[in-house]
């Protein structure tokens, strides 16, 4: 209980992982709140994967710090990497035909400015994909 524990690589690539996922869940929200996407509403899958991944991410720190390394806790970020990309394909499938109709028919300044939105958002997702999937390879504390 006396062990001093000091931060690893991997709790800071944790700590921009979860930033990073936290960003692509508001940009997600924000997108589905514009004109072209309202109709589609909030898909419940998206947004609960991504709050799930970083609830597990903040979590996997807390008892990282408190217990050190545990074979448990190894399994956290595989966890966080499947919910990070169940809702990047869910995304990325939802907004195709939309994406596409605007590129062709219904491209006006208005449905440009949604789409850029929804690449945004889109690539802020991949990146807390490969941003999980990184930041597992480190160790979050190192023993002291």
């Amino acid at each position: 209980m006396g062990e001093k524990r000091k931060i690893g690589i991997g709790f800071i690539l944790t700590v921009l992982t979860m930033i990073v996922t936290a960003v692509s869940l508001f940009l997600y929200l924000q997108n589905c709140k514009t004109n072209y996407f309202a109709n589609m509403g909030v898909d419940t899958t998206v947004a609960a994967c991504l709050v799930a991944a970083v609830v597990l991410e903040a979590l996997m720190l807390a008892l990282s710090m408190k217990q050190g390394e545990k074979a448990y806790l190894d399994a956290i970020p595989v966890v966080c990497g499947i919910l990070t990309a169940v809702a990047a394909i869910q995304f990325i499938g939802s907004r195709i035909a939309g994406a596409a109709s605007i590129m062709t028919f219904e491209s006006n300044a208005e449905n440009m400015a949604d789409l850029n939105n929804a690449i945004v958002a889109m690539a802020c997702c991949v990146i807390a994909l490969l941003l999980v999937m990184i930041s597992s390879f480190f160790k979050v504390v190192k023993e002291a």
